[in-house]
C-alpha cells in the first residue's frame, strides 16, 4: 500500500512537526544552556532525514517502487491509497497524528503552567 503523493508530504511534514514538539518539550523540561541552539539545529537536520525515509516509506512498498526517475503514479490518476492493504501502515498513521496532538498538547500544558503562555 502506498499513499498519494500530497498525502505523504503532509504527513512527512506532520512528522518532521512531531520530532521538533518532542525535542522541544524535552528541551524545555530537562536541557539548560547556551548550546541548545547549537543542538537543535544539529537535530534539526538528523530530523529532516529520519522524515525523507517515512517519506520513502508511505511511497513504496513490494510492488510499487517510487524513485527520481520513475514514479509508479499514472497521468491524471486519483487515489488515497493505492496497492494492497497494509495494517501496519496505516496504523502508523494513525499514531503519528494522536501522538502529535498529545505532544502538542503537553508542551501546551508545560508553558501554561510555567506561566509562559
Amino acid at each position: 500500500m502506498i499513499f498519494n503523493k500530497c498525502i505523504s508530504l503532509i504527513l512527512s511534514a506532520l512528522f518532521l512537526i512531531f520530532l521538533c514538539l518532542l525535542f522541544s518539550s524535552v528541551s524545555v523540561m530537562f536541557l539548560k544552556g547556551g548550546l541548545l541552539p547549537i543542538i537543535g539545529l544539529f537535530l534539526f537536520v538528523i530530523f529532516y532525514f529520519i522524515t525523507r525515509m517515512f517519506y520513502n516509506y508511505l511511497r513504496n512498498d513490494e510492488y510499487y517502487k517510487n524513485t527520481n526517475k520513475r514514479s509508479s503514479d499514472m497521468p491524471d490518476e486519483k487515489y488515497i491509497t493505492k496497492g494492497e492493504f497494509d495494517l501496519k501502515k496505516l496504523l502508523l498513521v494513525v499514531w503519528l497524528i494522536v501522538i502529535l496532538v498529545l505532544t502538542s498538547l503537553s508542551l501546551w500544558l508545560y508553558s501554561f503552567n510555567n506561566g509562559l503562555v
